[in-house]
């Protein structure tokens, strides 16, 4: 199953997400996700910026081999010279992509995405590589984006869109 949620900005969406996540209480009912997570929150607040790419992905305990791993940071545009750099010293869009390999490629593989806005302020080549790496994972996503364009290509089953009478959940 691959959702996008949708609506305009402060209807709640990431709000949705941390509950989900167990990181907000509902207000009413309750919400409880017994499968694997993983989350990449707008502001990538998981990321220590001190640290590298690589350094990141070792404390992810990530079973790729090193040299796989560089191939798939390379498709997400992540080059061999920057990915041992600090994070800091990275762009926006570069440190995204980081975020994303953590999500992505760990030793137990989330299955569930959380994705919050993963395209903002990408270039149209960041943003189709992103659309490559997500097309490969084999669980589900929920994932809030503005980007129709990306939601289209990454095949979603269902929508969850927000409107004047509320919130409407439909098959794609």
């Amino acid at each position: 199953m691959r959702v996008a949620i949708t609506g305009p900005n402060g209807c709640g969406k990431s709000t949705l997400l941390k509950v989900i996540l167990g990181q907000l209480t509902a207000s009413a009912g309750h919400c409880h996700c017994s499968v694997s997570l993983a989350y990449l929150d707008q502001n990538l607040s998981q990321l220590d910026l001190t640290r590298s790419v690589v350094d990141h992905l070792g404390l992810q305990d990530t079973p790729l081999a090193e040299g796989v791993l560089r191939s798939q940071l390379a498709q997400l545009q992540l080059n061999a010279d920057r990915v041992t750099l600090p994070l800091v010293a990275l762009s926006g869009g570069e440190r995204l992509k980081a975020a994303l390999a953590c999500v992505l490629w760990r030793r137990e593989p989330a299955q569930l995405l959380l994705l919050d806005e993963p395209t903002n302020h990408l270039d149209l080549a960041s943003s189709q590589a992103i659309e490559a790496a997500l097309a490969e994972f084999p669980g589900a996503m929920l994932v809030v984006s503005h980007d129709e364009d990306f939601l289209q290509a990454l095949r979603l089953t269902h929508r969850l869109a927000w409107s004047a009478a509320g919130w409407c959940f439909q098959a794609m």
